[in-house]
């Protein structure tokens, strides 16, 4: 099926959460092209270095609907995030990074924060992403 046609340039999304000292309760969330939500939390403390200890889910959480597809398209542009600057950081040890990396056809930005408050536009994409993503990352 082509969706690009349905549903304008494809979209594709990509959200990671990593705290500074442990890797328990990091976070990732993808949305592929095709629509499929990939979301994966970390429940182990990882060798250092490494943020994961598994690779994404071989199955995704679930398929976002054309509507969710073209309100996540929309958020992405009306906020503001392919205006932001692409590093945000504040200084600390402490704290954790929060990522965006997203592509709309032709157009990719990735934004990175670092122990700083997250931007309106980054905060909206971010809000829609875990909110897709339910339970235990929208709780």
């Amino acid at each position: 099926m082509n969706t690009t046609a349905v549903d304008g340039p494809p979209l594709r999304l990509e959200f990671r959460r990593i705290q500074a000292i442990s890797s328990r309760g990091n976070q990732r969330i993808r949305v592929t092209p095709a629509g499929e939500l990939f979301a994966y939390l970390e429940q182990r403390d990882c060798p250092c270095g490494e943020d994961w200890s598994a690779p994404w889910p071989d199955e995704p959480l679930r398929r976002l609907s054309p509507a969710e597809r073209r309100q996540l398209a929309s958020t992405l542009i009306g906020s503001g995030f392919l205006e932001l600057p692409r590093q945000i950081v504040a200084a600390g040890r402490d704290g954790f990074r929060d990522e965006i990396d997203a592509a709309l056809g032709a157009r990719r930005h990735s934004v990175s924060i670092e122990r700083a408050p997250a931007p309106a536009a980054f905060a909206c994409l971010r809000a829609a992403l875990l909110a897709l993503a339910g339970p235990p990352f929208s709780a």
